[in-house]
């Protein structure tokens, strides 16, 4: 399989695999912390605290996963998370309390890095002027299986209840990680004979010592530390005003996740004719914006209207940014920097989240409110990215 578009529908169809069971997560993590006899103040806390713990253990490896692709093979790396996705999912269905779910948490941990890998593995067997729409197909992948996921969840939570649903999750994650075992193909590229520290090490510093890689960076930080907040907390949020939480989760983040697939499409098509750069630096501002609305919102109805809202530049985000990369990178650099954005990603869901979980002792609003505030940095980022590309680009003509 080495063409571009088999290699992507692949890709679509396990990360949309992978991408239900995180959706279910993510929308039932409250519903199910219930069955514990918690609070809903504990509830609260203990969403953005094991969101915390995952990270705790992903963001140090961040580093490792694209070295390890680029020094020996991609495949490995990607049906890794999958298959240790299904072992977590597994434990989270038979979990007797809560040491075993904070363990199937931070095994989630090990799991995280395969995407990077995913998309820059895709770019490499695709040509330049098709980089965009690959991308925005992974992508969309992931906003698909999040607008089934909350509905699907909704419709199975009564006949199977929350731990019926993990014991899904755990056979959709083991199917993707058996596909990409039969199916997924080796870039050609030739293999880096560099150490794996050494390697990471490199690519650390070539971000840091280049503006236009390092604001790129800041923003995948800002941007993934917001969506994990409203990812998170707009079901906690829907739990303290719905009087029946489950069918209005299923409803809202089933449409959130509609839209958010609809925009990852449309991104592709809009980064061809407006700058990866501005394009991400006007969807931050209309982020910030539309998550204000969320946190402030008084009932169901607003809070889902601004919710839907905040999914078309969450939509935009990731795609600007991958595309941003792709179009500054040599075709040598994109696996080890690509597979590094997991690193201000995972960071973000570790640091964010449980700043988060700080403050949901005020309610889960103050927790949203966070949200818009890194949407508003990240808006700031975006201006100063395009700035910096500016800067690179000027230098390439007046060297080349």
């Amino acid at each position: 399989m080495r063409d571009w578009r088999a290699v992507a529908g692949l890709f679509f169809l396990t990360c949309s695999l992978e991408a239900l069971a995180q959706g279910h997560l993510n929308a039932f993590t409250p519903l199910y912390l219930r069955e514990f006899g918690l609070s809903p103040e504990e509830i609260a806390q203990w969403t953005g605290l094991l969101t915390a713990l995952t990270m705790l253990i992903a963001f140090p490896l961040a580093p490792l996963w694209g070295a390890l692709a680029e020094r020996y093979a991609r495949k490995p790396v990607v049906v890794r998370s999958q298959f240790i996705e299904a072992v977590a999912y597994g434990i989270l269905a038979w979990a007797p309390d809560l040491h075993w779910v904070i363990f199937a948490r931070l095994l989630l941990g090990l799991t995280f890095g395969n995407v990077a890998v995913i998309i820059a593995t895709q770019t490499l067997l695709t040509p330049n002027r098709y980089i965009a729409n690959a991308i925005s197909t992974v992508q969309a992948a992931i906003n698909i299986a999040s607008s089934l996921g909350p509905p699907l969840g909704a419709w199975l939570l009564p006949m199977v209840g929350a731990r019926g649903l993990f014991a899904f999750d755990a056979a959709v994650c083991l199917t993707a990680g058996l596909l990409n075992t039969a199916f997924m193909p080796e870039p050609s590229t030739p293999r880096s004979n560099a150490p794996v520290l050494a390697m990471a090490g490199r690519t650390i510093v070539t971000v840091w010592q280049r503006p236009l890689l390092r604001w790129n960076f800041a923003g995948w930080f800002l941007t993934r530390g917001a969506l994990s907040i409203l990812s998170v907390y707009i079901p906690v949020q829907i739990v303290h005003i719905a009087p029946n939480p489950a069918p209005a989760i299923g409803m809202v983040m089933g449409v959130y996740g509609a839209i958010m697939a609809v925009g990852t499409w449309a991104a592709g098509f809009l980064v061809a004719r407006v700058t990866p750069t501005r394009l991400f630096l006007l969807s931050m501002a209309g982020a910030a914006i539309g998550s204000v609305g969320v946190a402030m919102a008084p009932s169901l109805v607003p809070l889902a209207v601004c919710a839907w809202l905040t999914a078309v530049p969450g939509a935009l985000s990731h795609t600007c940014l991958y595309t941003h990369l792709a179009h500054h990178l040599k075709p040598t650099e994109r696996t080890p920097v690509m597979s590094l954005t997991p690193f201000p990603r995972n960071t973000a869901m570790f640091v964010i989240p449980g700043m988060a979980a700080a403050v949901a002792a005020l309610g889960p609003a103050a927790a949203l409110a966070l949200a818009a505030a890194a949407y508003a940095l990240a808006t700031v980022v975006g201006w100063q990215m395009a700035a910096a590309t500016q800067v690179d680009e000027a230098v390439v003509v007046a060297e080349g």
